[in-house]
This record gives C-alpha cells, sequence and structure tokens, in this order.
C-alpha cells in the first residue's frame, strides 16, 4: 500500500491542471488524470459540462499520456435552478478551450437524451454524470445510458455527498453501492466512481484493492493531498499573473506620464525660447541706439 501510495503522491503528472478554472470539481482532477491513464478509455463521454473544468482535465489527461480516445462533451448550455442559468459566453468559452483537443474532443449541444443516438451500445469505457441532481434525473441518467455502456466501463457520479435542496444523487448512491464495486471520494462535493465490471489490472486494480481492505481513507487522503497543492499552486498561479498584470498597467501608465511630462517640457522650452526672443526684442526697443534711429526709420517708411 505505502509502495504504491507514496508513487501517487510524487507523480508530477497528477499535479497538472492545464485549464484551470473556478470550479466545484477541482479537488477530483488528480484521480481522474489517474484513472484515464491507467483504464485508457476508448471512448470517454461527459453529461453536464458547465465551463468544462473536469471534462476538458479528461481531455488534458487523454492527450498527455498519448491515448487514442475519442472524448464528448454533452450538455444544452443553458444552465438549471441549480447550478444557476447562463448566457452564450460560457459555451463560447468552451468551444475556444476546445480547440486544442478538436483533433478527439467534440462538443454536442443538447440534451442528455437527445445525444444517446450518437453512441452505439457497449462502446462507452468512462462516463461521467454530472447534470441535474434531484434523485430521479440522475437515477433516469444513468439507466438511459448504462446500454451505451462498455461491460467493464466505469461511471463517475460528482455530487454524491451534497445533501441541500433538491438535490439528491446521495440517494441514488447508496443504491449504486448494493449493485457495484465502488470507490468514493470526499470534498469537492464528493464523487463516486463505479466499476461495471471487472476492474482495469496495474495500478486501479491495486487502488481498490487496497480499498477493500479497509483502507479507503489513505487514498482519499492522498489524492486529496495531490489536490491541495493544485488548487494551491492555481491559486498562487493567479495571483502571480494579477500581479505581472498590474505591474504591467502601471508601467503603461508610468510610460504615458513619462510621454505627458515629455511634452509639457518642450511646451515650456518653447515658451522659454519664445519669452527670451521677446526680451530681446524688448531690449533692443529700448537701446539708446534704437531711439536715436527712431526719426530715421519713420522716414524710411514714408
Amino acid at each position: 500500500m505505502d509502495e504504491l501510495l507514496n508513487e501517487i503522491s510524487h507523480n508530477q503528472y497528477l499535479f497538472s491542471v492545464a485549464d484551470y478554472m473556478h470550479s466545484a470539481w477541482i479537488g477530483h482532477a488528480p484521480f481522474l488524470k489517474f484513472l484515464i491513464r491507467e483504464q485508457k478509455p476508448k471512448l470517454f463521454v461527459e453529461l453536464g459540462v458547465h465551463n468544462g473544468f473536469s471534462y476538458f482535465v479528461g481531455c488534458q489527461s487523454i492527450k498527455e499520456s498519448g491515448l487514442n480516445t475519442q472524448a464528448f462533451a454533452v450538455d444544452h448550455w443553458i444552465g438549471d435552478h441549480q447550478a444557476g442559468f447562463f448566457d452564450d459566453s460560457v459555451f463560447e468559452s468552451v468551444v475556444d478551450l476546445n480547440t486544442k483537443y478538436s483533433s478527439f474532443s467534440k462538443l454536442l449541444k443538447m440534451s442528455f437524451e437527445n445525444a444517446l443516438g450518437n453512441f452505439g451500445d457497449s462502446t462507452i469505457d468512462l462516463l461521467h454524470i454530472d447534470g441535474f441532481h434531484s434523485y430521479e434525473s440522475v437515477k433516469e441518467d444513468f439507466n438511459s445510458w448504462l446500454p451505451k455502456m462498455d461491460k467493464n466501463g466505469i461511471v463517475l457520479l460528482h455530487d454524491i455527498h451534497v445533501r441541500r435542496t433538491s438535490f439528491g444523487v446521495y440517494k441514488f448512491w447508496q443504491e449504486v453501492k448494493l449493485k457495484y464495486k465502488t470507490i468514493e471520494f470526499v470534498g469537492s462535493h464528493g464523487l463516486g466512481v463505479v466499476f461495471l465490471g471487472t476492474v482495469p489490472s496495474g495500478k486501479l486494480s491495486e487502488l481498490i484493492e487496497i480499498a477493500d481492505s479497509g483502507n479507503l481513507p489513505q487514498i482519499q487522503g492522498t489524492f486529496g493531498s495531490i489536490s491541495d497543492d493544485v488548487l494551491q499552486g492555481s491559486s498562487i498561479g493567479k495571483i502571480v499573473s494579477a500581479i505581472a498584470e498590474r505591474d504591467g498597467a502601471i508601467a503603461e501608465r508610468d510610460g504615458a506620464i513619462a510621454e505627458r511630462d515629455g511634452a509639457i517640457a518642450e511646451r515650456d522650452g518653447a515658451i522659454a525660447e519664445r519669452d527670451g526672443a521677446i526680451a530681446e526684442r524688448d531690449g533692443i526697443k529700448n537701446s539708446r541706439s534704437w531711439r536715436m534711429l527712431r526719426f530715421y526709420r519713420l522716414l524710411r517708411g514714408l
């Protein structure tokens, strides 16, 4: 156990989140990266994408691991009364982020029900369900997409620990645990991992054996610690970027001030030159020779 968890704790691949943004999913990013690298899914589908944080963590993992995986994000990108409603700018930002993964990632702007026809039965290896979180909705999503899952597929359920208002994933999670092999993670609203069949061999299988032997808290603590570092690193990065942006604005302001001061100095120099010419003229007019030649100048003028 210690050997595997220490290896996971020192794996820098798990600490990197390329497209960090505010999300209730942040705490599960390291595990998703671990899961995708170990499972090597041929088809990854996410239901309920919003700003795309969890989906793009998955896409980043696919790209970094060099996998031949096809990924699909399904959402109507309207929102709901649980997550809040939002305008087209959210979908536009997702489209923009998807450009660097477009060789294997596709966005399906439609309802979950309408998206079912895009997938054959027994084809999806990894499914993430994060849509409307009532008991009835998550149960419907799970059951309607179950025929599309490979017999050894894996399903992720978010918000399994949220018990407020109309959230009911925790109720459905209790039912799922009675039927399938599962593992769960605390923090970031909770994440449930459902193994529909045989757990893939390798480190993922070892991890499940550790959990089954009563050491699930050790696993949760390991990934939780990595998540804390990811969150802290991302926050520091945002602070550094904000400071750099501020310093750039200050430098730009100081440049404008210097340019203004230069223009003022140039203006003052011209004024001083003009005043010098006026003083020189007045000096000539007030001189004795100027006064003595006044009659001659009048006569010349006539």
